[in-house]
């Protein structure tokens, strides 16, 4: 008996955090600690992704400030252009097998150029426990 795929969609959660393009790296920092997230996507006025803006990023640009005092920074300054997204109906175990490298801890889940959601390593893991579990019961 082979067990059901396990989709990206069923571990999905909805994009609660996201940034316009003109967004102040301040006010990104500021949401990232409120909402204790790791990065947030960057979308246009028609929701589609055009950037992904990370912790790290915003670690960068602030250490850079400090020392060159920058002026005023915004989210199009230090996003990551075409960032990496993946299908709700990319499969779990694939994910999985691309978060084992360099890759980011959080992808945004994009279908038909929209952003539908967001899944993180700690997704992917619940829904690998979660299989592993079900696949001992049988």
């Amino acid at each position: 008996m082979t067990t059901p795929a396990i989709l990206v969609s069923d571990y999905m959660k909805p994009v609660t955090v996201h940034f316009s393009s003109t967004t102040s790296v301040e006010e990104v920092v500021k949401s990232l600690i409120k909402n204790k997230l790791v990065g947030a996507p960057v979308l246009d006025n028609n929701k589609q992704l055009i950037g992904f803006i990370s912790e790290k990023d915003c670690l960068k640009q602030m250490v850079n400030d400090s020392y060159y005092s920058q002026d005023h920074q915004v989210a199009q300054d230090i996003m990551r252009k075409n960032p990496l997204s993946v299908s709700p109906n990319a499969s779990i175990i694939e994910l999985a097998s691309e978060m084992l490298g360099p890759r980011p801890k959080l992808f945004p889940v994009v279908d038909d150029g929209q952003v539908v959601g967001i899944i993180t390593r700690a997704d992917v893991l619940k829904a690998l426990s979660k299989a592993r579990v079900e696949s001992h019961k049988h």
